[in-house]
């Protein structure tokens, strides 16, 4: 018969465990952070954030058409967008038309440059995938579920906190 006494040592283990997984989630999720705020790309002199790449392949999937779906889209403020897409716009990479007859509706276009930089990061992006995949396709198809599970709770415990 289990008893509280008999199960305590186990769940000291299972308790230490659990603990060090947390950890360790805390610090990928840090390290993703902490990418995502300092580290800048740089393509033909010119410095991209991860900010802006984001929003460079927002508008290559042509996801959205004004700012405020684009910013729904990203997981950030209309005025973040907006910021963003004047700085592309500085930097040559892209060009940004004010719909006439519609307040908010925008067409986003990229120069030859930009062309080059978001096809340059796509294929960064894609070779990024590929070693996903590849690490994934090693895997039992039960621990890929359970992979898939666990984010799609973190995915939404993150959304919860918005």
């Amino acid at each position: 018969m289990l008893t509280v006494q008999s199960l305590a040592p186990k769940l000291k283990n299972m308790e230490i465990k659990n603990e060090s997984l947390v950890y360790q989630i805390e610090r990928v999720i840090n390290k993703f952070i902490f990418l995502e705020k300092k580290r800048k790309f740089s393509f033909k002199g010119i410095d991209l954030y991860p900010s802006e790449i984001h929003l460079m392949f927002l508008v290559k999937e042509k996801q959205a058409t004004n700012a405020t779906k684009m910013a729904e889209k990203l997981g950030v403020t209309k005025g973040a967008v907006s910021q963003a897409l004047s700085r592309l716009e500085k930097k040559k990479i892209l060009i940004k038309t004010k719909d006439p007859y519609a307040k908010n509706e925008l067409t986003v276009s990229f120069t030859p440059l930009g062309e080059q930089a978001v096809e340059e990061f796509w294929e960064m992006k894609n070779t990024l995938h590929k070693q996903y995949d590849y690490y994934l396709a090693t895997l039992p198809d039960n621990e890929c579920d359970i992979i898939q599970r666990f984010l799609t709770y973190l995915e939404e415990l993150l959304s919860s906190l918005q």
